[in-house]
């Protein structure tokens, strides 16, 4: 993956969620329940070799199997697993404007198109802040929550 500069998208939230649901007692088939475990128990271990080994990673979920609208928590495992919080913050930005080819964004710099989100404290200190969107910006207009 690092000499052909393909990017992993590895969605911890994914095996995380399903964990966390797994020890809260919730029913999965057996062989369901088996294969997940496996999963889990490889997951960090596969995410923090590709960190070390300098591949390229982006941040994408597979919202579906938890509730939407908890993506940030893609974040907070990234950094769990080693990942400096002002990496995870741009994989999630210019990486993956460098993976989906629009790097007219992706970054806030002159000319470039860009949605911004304000979170209450800084991140690159406490990943969690991510948690806490205070606004919106997309296409120039700001949605603030109530």
């Amino acid at each position: 993956m690092k000499q052909r500069g393909t990017f992993l998208v590895p969605t911890l939230t994914a095996t995380w969620w399903i964990g966390d649901k797994l020890e809260q007692g919730t029913y999965y088939p057996p062989q369901i329940a088996a294969k997940a475990r496996t999963a889990i128990a490889s997951v960090s271990q596969m995410f923090q070799k590709a960190l070390a080994k300098g591949v390229n990673i982006g941040l994408g979920t597979d919202a579906a199997v938890y509730p939407h609208g908890r993506n940030a928590q893609e974040f907070v495992l990234m950094v769990k697993n080693g990942m400096k919080p002002i990496d995870a913050l741009k994989s999630a930005t210019s990486a993956d404007a460098v993976l989906l080819g629009i790097t007219d964004r992706g970054t806030l710099e002159t000319g470039k198109l860009a949605d911004a989100i304000a979170v209450s404290g800084d991140p690159t200190a406490d990943i969690t802040a991510t948690q806490k969107v205070s606004f919106v910006m997309k296409d120039g207009t700001i949605y603030k929550w109530p």
